[in-house]
This record gives structure tokens, C-alpha cells and sequence, in this order.
């Protein structure tokens, strides 16, 4: 028995059996620094200024969120750690990393021991000969998430987070084992080469090490079990191993009976018990998951699974979470697997890289078909170190996930040529021949190592995957598509797939991607494309699901994203984030994700809209006006649902595409509404209407916040403070005069990263034009007047790489502002004062003293004046 003793930096949380296999967590105690100096391999006493942490540990989970700056550390990172074993002769001693990103360096009591290179798979590294014989041992790992151009990813839309993010074990077994060293694998490989509803053949082939310096016979012990005391199959093999050696061995059932089909609605995972003994010792032993199922796709009636026609819907899921980066809990992972299976998906793709064991075990057991693929996005490197380090990945991911039954496809290459617009014309016919010889010698890698699963790439909309044929080379056609968010309407997204269909009727076609962001803070009565609104949301979702789901060649569809993640490089409404999920980042659902529960449960579902709203406000737009519209929707699966008002009937709703819908007329004040089904009510909502009026009596009513320049109400998610949209002046009233909004590349607003700000970002990023006055026929009294302003990037961008200092931009607009005949402002140059993305808040104060109201005029002297917010509120003095 191996003799180890528990420091107070080292905590047993796993059994230890007295034969065999023991696996501890190895995440205590743990001493981190970034870019600590060399002597970090050696013990250290002293510690002086590295940090206590517990694995999983990132150094990004900070410095990647909105703080007015782009980029975030990528370099070295060092963790050591004491611990106490002593080992024991005839076992071997392994720690198992889940996960460091992105070349890991192990030493052990100062020596050097191991290196890993990619940040997504697992790999064992053994201690056994580097162990002191007695007394304290000393582990030091260095981590670096460095750009290297021979690593993928070289580029992407998501954070690359550096540090041991996922857990770390320390695995003892006998000097007879499962390899250790098979790529991260476990040493057994699960087939079903052959499955019907009453029979199966099972194959397993072992990999097998004997790192004694003898020859040895054991016993090879395989049991297929359904639960702890049902054993469904049995075999027992002797087995000899020559004196330090590696071999394989195979175990064949030939036919098993008896058993339940693994499927999506009833997800049944058999154990597959392996133990090597040697004269009733065990050596070694391991469970591994086992499913039976047969499937297949077909290009034009889609996949099948065990027979029956499924459709395959879900979303891709990113890895990490605000404000603990990539280094989730196991319980966190667990929560999003949930969160996917309550929306009534079937489908995950695991994006863009192999996820956390635990997100596969959930896979298994909560019935999802999944498409894991290796982190090559975007763009290649060419040169041999680069397709090495890509089929290290692919066989590290093929190795270590291949028993679970949840997988179906193995992709590795997403939207390679994302990048292709941006390089060198004279680079791009050695770049095509390098990309397309490499897709080849994946998939023909893939389909060595797994002839039972498909292959896949998913392309973007982008000519050259047809024109150069890379997308005839896997088995499944994924494709990316955003018709009516980036590009395009939402009709031309089933024109797309119908002409890819027709075209190339062989294919396999597959919606790998698809989806709209949104901003819980957005709403908007005239929802448009790419104005980030909850609605807009909602039409993008609804609209494309619907056509996935009416075209049976479209084997499923996978939305984006499951949950909004970190992508520090973006410049959306919310910076630094890609917000396309259908979850907030704190797991809080979205409207998309009820609409998706609607068109996909087969569980009776009734949800009201509007999760994150609370308020409808709205302005008089004539002196008689008492009501306030409120456009209310809900989602449901029923055919019909009715709306009560306050417990009276309002109206029946036909449902449509999983959305009933009504327009109410409701007098300022609180209402209680409830939805109705077949006389059963089934979920209440308050709801608060406000009424701005037209005219204003007195000055302490007055308090107008308008977000100029967009169809859309910002919600200060801090306050509450509700900024409206904006509206034109009209006598006795208040809004803007003259100018036009701002559209950058054919989509409302800069959708910049507004710096210095943290929640008003989309305040600043809707602008309007050439505007000339606004006015606002306020009574007599004081008023503060707040001015929002900034000086706007003028291109569409995703991206803002380039940004790395303020840049700044004089003579390009100037103007004064003037508030009743008083100059506040004079001659304003915001590119020069402030730079681009730089916000400008005026604030100031000015007493109405007649009739004539309140009146901020831009006077222009160069260019055309800007303004994106103004907010009129009185005030005492």
C-alpha cells in the first residue's frame, strides 16, 4: 500500500483503494505568480509575494473584463507546491493535468520532468523516478499562454485564459498498468461495431505497459455492467507482458443481449470494469462509459438514431464564466449542461476546443449528441511544427473522449479561412495548398483512429470552401451562418442552404452556427438588425430555427451561443463579451432561451417574455394621452394562450412559431398579468407602466433621459434609470430637431468599445447626426442638463486589435453648444480633446425664466455636430 502523508496543503478527496488505481485531487495548496524569476523550480521557503490558490486557477479571470483598456496578460505563469509521499516499490506515480493553457512545464524537486503543448486536452506526467525517497516532495509547474504561430488557435472570437484551469490529480497505480502514455487516453478503447435493438458486439482494445524489468502473466479482467451489482457481460484473459514493454490487447464480445439502447430521450449509460491482476493482486484498474446506438446521417432525410429520424438541436457552449474566467467548478459545468437540457435541446457543440470531462459525463447521462472538435480556427501557420501540434490535438481529443457514448462527431477546423481576407495576396496560393493538405491529413487521421464517427469542419459564408473543395473532404458540411444579423435578411438564410443543397446533394449539411446578440438593457418597439434588443433576438432566433427545423436535409442546428463568454477583443454593446448567448453570463436565462423551449420541449411550456423588464414607459404624444402601449409577448408550445389583466380577460392569442402576442392599452400605474391555457392559469408577471406627460406643469416633474440616435430604451441596470427612445420634437413637447442617425456599415451605431465607461456603453454607441436642437417645453424652474457625446470609429468593426493607445482625430468635427443664447461649449472638438471611443459628459445648469422653454443648440463650424444622449431634469438650484 502506498504510504502517504497529508499535509495541510495537500487534502485527500477521493478514495484510496488498497489495490490498484488511486486518483486524489491534487488542487490545494498551491503558490501562484506571474513571470515569477528563474529559481522557481527549487523549494522555497519563503514564498515572498506569490499568491495561495486553489486549482482551478486562471490569471485572466480579471484583467479580460471591461477596464478601458484592450489586451490582457499572456505570458508566463508559475505554481509550486510541497507535498508529502513516499513512494513505494512496484508503483509509478502520475499527475494528471484536465487542463493548462497553454504549454505547460513540469519540474519536480527541481528537475525537469514534462512538457504539454495545447491548452484543451488532458496529460499525465509521471513522478516516479524524480521522487525522494523519504520526506518532502516539490512540484513547480510553469504555464505560459503566450501567442505562439505554430499553437492553435493563432486567433479566434474568444478569450485564450492562461493558467491550470481545470483540476489536477495524482494517480498511483501498479508497475503493470493501463498506458499512461497513450495521448492522454486511458489505455481502453470501447467499439460497437455492430448494434440492433436485441444484439451488440462490443470490442475493447486495451493498451497495456509492464514498466518492470520482468516478464509477467496476468489476468485481464472485463466486465460490461449496468449498475454496481448487474453484470451484463463478462470475460476474464490472460495476458503476458514482456519486461518493459508497451503492447495492445483485445477483448471481443461477440453478442451481448438484453441490454436498452443509449438514445436522447432515454440516455442509458452502461460501465465497462477493466482490472489487471497478477496472482490476485490488483494491479490496476478503471471504469469507462459505454452506450449501445447506431446511427447514421443521410444528405437528404437527415440523422437517424437506432432507426428513428432525429432532428439535432441545441447550441455550442464556451467554457468560462464572469468572474472566474475558464476555471470553472465541476458544479458549474454541471449547471450549463442542465441549462441546455431544460431548453429541450438534444445537441451540444463543444466550441471550439475538447471541454471538461465533467461536460462529457453530462453529455452521456442527460442524452446530447455532441460535435467536439480541435481549437484550429481561423487561420493555419504553414510549416511542419504547426500540423504537428494539430494532430497531437486531434489525437489527444480522439484518445481521451473516444468511450463516450455522447459523441457522434469529431471536427477539426472551424471558419479557416476567416482570416484569408486579411492576409497578403501573394501569400494565399501556398496559404490554400497548406490549409486543404492539412484538412486532408486530419480527416484521413480521424478516420483512422475512429472509423465508427463522422468528420466535420463548419465553414463560414465564404466562396473559397466550395471553390478550393476542403468542403467535400469531411463527411458533414458545418456551416456558420448570420443571414440577417451581419449580412442579409433572414429569408436568405433558406435560400442559402436550399442552393448549397442543390448544388452539392451528397453533402451532409449541418447549421453549425447561428445567432444574434442582445443586451438585457435593449428594448425596442421597431427591433433591427444587429441593434442588439432582446426583440431582435427573439425575430433573428425565431425566424431561423423555424426554417432549420421545416427542412429535413438540414441534419440540426446548433445556436450561438449558449451563454454569452468572454471574447476580450470585441467591440459589441457589451464590450469585451460576445453576448449572443441565450443565457446571460451569470446563467440568468434570456427571452431567446424561453422561444427555443417553446419550439423544441415536448413538455407542455408557457413562459411570459420580458424576464429582465419591469417598466414600460412611454411619452404622451398628444396633451389628452392617459395610456401606455405595452407590446407584451410569451412563449409557449400551446396553440393558444389568454392574457388577464388584473384578474379580468384581455384577449386569446393564437401562438405562432412558439410566440403569442398581444398590444395592450393600460393607464399608469402597477398590473398583475397572468396567461391562461384551457382555464388553467399558469404564470404571473408585474408589471409598472409609467406615462411621461406631454406638456410639464411644474419643473420638479421633469425628468426626460433620451438615448438619441436609436429605436431602443436603454435600462441603467444600476439604477433602473430608463433612458427612452428617441423622439422627435413637437410643439409643447420635447426631442430632438434636424440630423439623421448614424449607420456604419449598414447597422445602427458604432457598437464600439466606449472607454472609461463600463455600463453605458450603448448610451454612447447609438449617435445622431447633424442634429441641430434639442428642445423641451419645460415650465419655468432650473434644470441640469447632461450631454452625452463621443467622437466614433468610422468603420465596422468586431475586433479591436489595433487598439493599443488612445487615438485621436482633431479637426475632423468641430461645433458649439449653446443653451439659450448662452454659449456652454465653444468650439468643441471631440476627436482632439478626447480621441475616438473617449466618452464626453457636459453637464450644466440653466433657469428657464419665461415661456419659451429650454433649448441646446449645436451650432456647427466644421463637420456635423454629434450628440448621443441628453438628459433634462429639474432641480431646486
Amino acid at each position: 500500500m502506498v504510504v502517504i502523508l497529508l499535509c495541510s496543503n495537500f487534502t485527500l478527496n477521493a478514495q484510496v483503494r488498497p489495490n490498484g488505481r488511486s486518483k486524489i485531487g491534487f488542487n490545494s495548496g498551491w503558490l501562484f505568480q506571474k513571470d515569477s524569476v528563474g529559481d522557481a523550480i527549487f523549494p522555497d521557503d519563503k514564498s515572498l509575494g506569490w499568491q495561495a490558490v486553489q486549482l482551478p486557477h486562471t490569471w485572466n479571470d480579471k484583467d479580460v473584463l471591461a477596464d478601458g483598456k484592450r489586451g490582457y496578460y499572456r505570458g508566463v505563469g508559475w505554481y509550486k507546491k510541497k507535498f508529502q509521499l513516499t513512494p513505494e516499490v512496484g508503483k509509478r506515480y502520475f499527475l494528471q493535468f484536465e487542463g493548462a493553457n497553454q504549454v505547460t512545464e513540469v519540474f519536480v524537486n527541481g528537475k525537469f520532468v514534462g512538457k504539454h503543448i495545447g491548452g484543451y486536452t488532458s496529460f499525465n506526467i509521471e513522478l516516479t523516478s524524480f521522487l525522494n525517497l523519504l520526506g518532502e516532495q516539490y512540484v513547480s509547474v510553469k504555464v505560459d499562454n503566450s501567442f505562439n504561430e505554430y499553437i492553435p488557435p493563432l486567433s479566434a472570437d474568444f478569450t485564450f485564459f492562461g493558467g491550470i484551469y481545470r483540476p489536477v490529480h495524482l494517480i498511483t497505480t501498479g508497475d503493470k498498468h493501463f498506458s499512461m502514455s497513450d495521448y492522454g487516453g486511458s489505455g481502453i478503447y470501447i467499439s460497437t461495431p455492430k448494434v440492433s435493438e436485441k444484439k451488440a458486439e462490443v470490442v475493447v482494445e486495451y493498451h497495456l505497459q509492464n514498466k518492470s524489468n520482468r516478464k509477467v502473466k496476468l489476468l485481464l479482467e472485463t466486465l460490461i455492467k449496468k449498475n454496481v451489482e448487474s453484470v451484463l457481460a463478462e470475460k476474464r484473459s490472460n495476458v503476458t507482458l514482456e519486461a518493459a514493454s508497451d503492447m495492445t490487447f483485445k477483448v471481443t464480445f461477440k453478442e451481448i443481449e438484453n441490454f436498452e439502447l443509449w438514445s436522447t430521450e432515454n440516455p442509458v449509460v452502461y460501465h465497462l470494469e477493466s482490472s489487471l491482476q497478477e496472482k490476485g493482486k490488483i494491479l490496476d484498474n478503471l471504469t469507462q462509459p459505454l452506450g449501445f446506438r447506431w446511427f447514421h446521417f443521410d444528405a437528404n432525410e437527415g440523422f437517424f438514431l437506432n432507426g428513428k429520424s432525429v432532428k439535432l438541436m441545441g447550441a455550442n457552449r464556451h467554457q468560462d464564466r464572469i468572474p472566474y474566467g475558464n476555471a470553472l467548478s465541476d458544479d458549474m459545468h454541471r449547471q450549463d449542461m442542465q441549462l441546455l437540457k431544460n431548453m429541450g435541446a438534444n445537441f451540444l457543440r463543444n466550441a471550439h476546443y475538447p471541454q471538461a470531462t465533467e461536460i462529457l459525463d453530462n453529455a452521456d447521462q442527460l442524452g446530447f449528441v455532441v460535435w467536439e472538435e480541435i481549437p484550429l480556427v481561423n487561420e493555419i501557420t504553414i510549416g511542419k511544427k504547426h500540423v504537428q501540434n494539430a494532430e497531437n490535438m486531434l489525437k489527444e481529443m480522439i484518445k481521451q473522449h473516444y468511450n463516450h457514448p455522447s459523441i457522434f462527431i469529431w471536427a477539426y477546423m472551424n471558419e479557416i479561412y476567416w482570416a484569408h481576407r486579411f492576409k497578403p495576396e501573394q501569400e494565399l496560393p501556398a496559404r490554400n495548398k497548406a490549409t486543404l493538405e492539412l484538412a486532408q491529413h486530419l480527416e484521413n487521421l480521424t478516420r483512422e483512429a475512429d472509423p465508427y464517427r463522422y468528420t466535420a469542419i463548419a465553414m463560414h459564408n465564404y466562396p473559397l470552401y466550395n471553390e478550393s473543395g476542403i468542403g467535400d473532404i469531411p463527411m458533414i458540411a458545418g456551416w456558420n451562418l448570420y443571414h440577417g444579423w451581419y449580412y442579409d435578411t433572414y429569408e436568405d438564410f433558406g435560400k442559402y442552404m436550399d442552393e448549397q443543397h442543390k448544388k452539392y446533394p451528397k453533402r451532409i449539411h449541418f447549421v453549425s452556427e447561428y445567432g444574434a446578440g442582445s443586451d438585457v438593457r435593449l428594448y425596442s418597439e421597431k427591433p433591427e438588425k444587429f441593434d442588439f434588443t432582446m426583440e431582435e433576438q427573439v425575430r433573428f432566433t425565431q425566424s431561423l430555427t423555424s426554417q432549420i427545423l421545416e427542412r429535413p436535409y438540414i441534419s440540426g442546428g446548433a445556436l450561438w451561443n449558449l451563454i454569452d463568454f468572454s471574447s476580450e477583443r470585441r467591440v459589441d454593446a457589451t464590450s469585451h463579451m460576445n453576448n449572443k448567448g441565450l443565457v446571460t453570463h451569470n446563467r440568468k436565462p434570456k427571452d431567446a432561451y424561453y422561444l427555443m423551449q417553446a419550439l423544441l420541449m415536448k413538455e407542455p411550456v408557457t413562459r411570459f417574455g420580458y424576464p429582465f423588464r419591469k417598466t414600460w414607459t412611454h411619452v404622451a404624444t398628444l396633451p389628452s394621452d392617459t395610456l401606455i402601449p405595452v407590446h407584451l409577448y410569451a412563449f409557449s408550445n400551446h396553440e393558444k394562450l389568454s392574457l388577464f389583466v388584473n384578474n379580468q380577460f384581455h384577449k386569446t392569442s393564437q401562438i405562432k412559431d412558439g410566440v403569442a402576442t398581444w398590444q395592450l392599452l393600460l393607464p399608469e400605474g402597477k398590473y398583475e398579468l397572468s396567461l391562461q391555457e384551457n382555464g388553467k392559469r399558469i404564470q404571473n408577471k408585474m408589471v409598472q407602466t409609467k406615462l411621461i406627460p406631454y406638456r410639464f406643469k411644474f419643473s420638479e416633474e421633469v425628468d426626460i433621459a433620451m438615448n438619441l440616435g436609436a429605436n431602443y430604451a436603454f435600462i441603467d441596470s444600476r439604477t433602473e434609470r430608463y433612458w427612452l427612445p428617441e423622439k422627435e420634437y413637437t410643439e409643447g413637447s420635447f426631442g430632438f430637431i434636424g440630423g439623421t442617425q448614424l449607420y456604419i456599415g449598414g447597422k445602427i451605431g458604432t457598437k464600439e468599445d466606449i472607454l472609461a465607461v463600463d455600463e453605458e456603453d450603448p448610451l454612447y454607441q447609438a449617435i445622431r447626426t447633424n442634429i441641430s436642437e434639442f428642445k423641451a417645453d419645460v415650465p419655468k424652474g432650473t434644470y441640469e442638463v447632461e450631454i452625452l457625446m463621443v467622437e466614433y470609429v468610422p468603420k465596422s468593426r468586431r475586433f479591436a486589435d489595433e487598439d493599443k493607445e488612445i487615438i485621436y482625430q482633431p479637426d475632423k468635427r468641430i461645433f458649439n453648444i449653446i443653451a439659450n443664447e448662452s454659449l456652454i461649449e465653444e468650439r468643441l472638438d471631440l476627436g482632439a480633446i478626447y480621441g475616438l471611443n473617449v466618452p464626453y459628459r457636459l453637464t450644466f445648469k440653466v433657469k428657464v425664466l419665461d415661456n419659451k422653454g429650454l433649448s441646446v443648440k449645436f451650432q456647427p463650424i466644421k463637420g456635423e455636430p454629434i450628440v448621443s444622449g441628453i438628459r433634462i431634469r429639474g432641480v431646486k438650484y
